[in-house]
């Protein structure tokens, strides 16, 4: 009897020792770890992030870590949810920005006046200019593109009016 209890601890440490292995592998895997979100002066979140068990930090794009594999890999899996999601929230942020929109009467159109996000330049153009410009219409938010392409419409309607 004395022996089976003896064998019973030893089965239950035996147990314990390969869960705590168990464990302290899967953290090994997890070589960073995300410590701050941190926005910078384009209104970008970048991440800050530990190399675990060193005081090494980096910052780095959601995107960019999304992009390399390798990196990915070295995160836990709740950093890998969080660092996609933020990475998919910047595919839907806009490029440009509408400031304002004003009435110019000597070419009887609407100017647009845009806004890059990732400097401070700003850029004059008609909702037509707009409208052939790729670059710039798919790189606006689907308001602006909706707003823009009726003005669009509107404009290029009023021009077969008049022959």
């Amino acid at each position: 009897m004395y022996i089976k209890k003896i064998l019973a601890v030893f089965e239950y440490t035996l147990v314990l020792l390969k869960k705590y292995n168990e464990i302290k592998q899967a953290d090994e895997k997890n070589i960073y770890r995300i410590i701050e979100l941190k926005k910078t002066s384009s209104n970008q979140l970048k991440l800050i992030i530990q190399i675990v068990g060193k005081s090494s930090i980096i910052e780095c794009y959601p995107h960019e870590i999304v992009a390399v594999d390798r990196l990915l890999e070295g995160f836990s899996k709740k950093d890998v949810r969080t660092i996609t999601y933020l990475a998919c929230n910047k595919i839907d942020t806009s490029k440009y920005k509408i400031i304002t929109q004003n009435f110019c009467s000597k070419i009887n159109k609407i100017i647009f006046k845009l806004k890059e996000n990732e400097n401070s330049d700003l850029i004059f153009k008609t909702a037509g200019e707009i409208v052939l410009d790729k670059n710039i219409i798919n790189n606006l938010s689907r308001e602006d593109i909706y707003s823009i392409t009726y003005i669009a419409g509107y404009e290029s309607a009023q021009n077969i009016e008049h022959f």
